[in-house]
């Protein structure tokens, strides 16, 4: 039997049609002239208004796992599903995502918004230091001048005091205690666990807080191919070439010691936020 709409049906549809072009490149727009961060966050309060960033991933978790759930969704919910499952979970680019479950037009749509936000991961791969990620961002830190860096760091061991950790990194060589080649290679790194950073504590060097930082984090590096390894890489140093230096503050002495010509460097807290997630990548099975 041949299936016949109704005048009203086809107006739907084609609202439905055009609302999801105006989202597509609103959001392109955004990503171009907002950075990731925001276009996330707008995404976010859009689409899923009124739940915490647990419960967003939690939703956009059953679309990786079920990929055909998109098939039955307006077209320009879709597509903010899409953008958002992309930057946040990184679903897109992962090698079990089946397009094959997809309808033609959701598959369309899953290719279209890859494309994009490849496009923006790639952008990524300039970045050498995590405080560039806040210029990129247009986000000032709260730490820039060496005065203020010093500060930061010692009010960070003097409020997290015993809270503080020996993180599971090794500084590598060419990283000296003090900045003084003569003092010798610094021994390891100190860190402050993530859980013991409040959400909304403003990260020093990037003046956003915890909870938007790991937001940047994801759309950042798990909206693009092997995003998931080079957080990884980065983080855990494993050899890859820059890794120590990503997380320098210091432009003199690259880090600051946990205290005075001390082996253990500080890390930033930024550090940490990235470590967390990292490990939650790996308790899913990303990594």
């Amino acid at each position: 039997m041949k299936h016949t709409f109704t005048r009203e049906q086809i107006k739907t549809i084609i609202v439905e049609e055009v609302q999801a072009d105006l989202l597509f490149e609103n959001t392109n727009r955004q990503l171009l002239e907002e950075g990731l961060l925001d276009t996330a966050k707008s995404l976010k309060n859009k689409f899923f208004p009124n739940k915490s960033d647990v419960e967003v991933e939690q939703e956009l978790e059953k679309v990786a796992e079920n990929p055909e759930i998109l098939n039955a969704m307006p077209t320009r919910r879709r597509v903010g599903i899409l953008f958002l499952a992309g930057m946040l979970t990184g679903f897109l680019t992962q090698a079990g995502f089946d397009y094959k479950e997809l309808s033609d037009a959701a598959a369309a749509d899953a290719e279209k918004v890859r494309s994009t936000l490849q496009q923006s991961a790639e952008k990524s791969q300039d970045v050498q230091n995590f405080m560039q990620m806040a210029a990129a961002e247009a986000e000032s830190g709260t730490a820039s001048t060496p005065e203020q860096v010093d500060a930061k760091i010692k009010e960070i061991i003097t409020s997290y005091g015993s809270a503080i950790d020996v993180a599971p990194i090794s500084p590598g060589r060419g990283i000296f205690i003090g900045g003084d080649p003569r003092k010798g290679n610094m021994q390891g790194f100190a860190y402050v666990p993530s859980s013991q950073i409040a959400d909304d504590e403003t990260m020093p060097f990037m003046g956003i807080s915890k909870k938007d930082y790991e937001t940047l984090l994801r759309a950042t590096f798990l909206s693009g191919p092997g995003g998931d390894e080079r957080l990884e890489n980065l983080v855990m140093g494993k050899g890859a070439q820059g890794s120590s230096g990503f997380w320098a503050y210091d432009n003199n002495k690259l880090f600051q010691g946990y205290s005075e010509d001390s082996p253990y460097a500080m890390l930033p807290l930024e550090w940490s936020v990235a470590y967390d997630l990292v490990q939650k990548r790996k308790s899913k099975g990303r990594l």
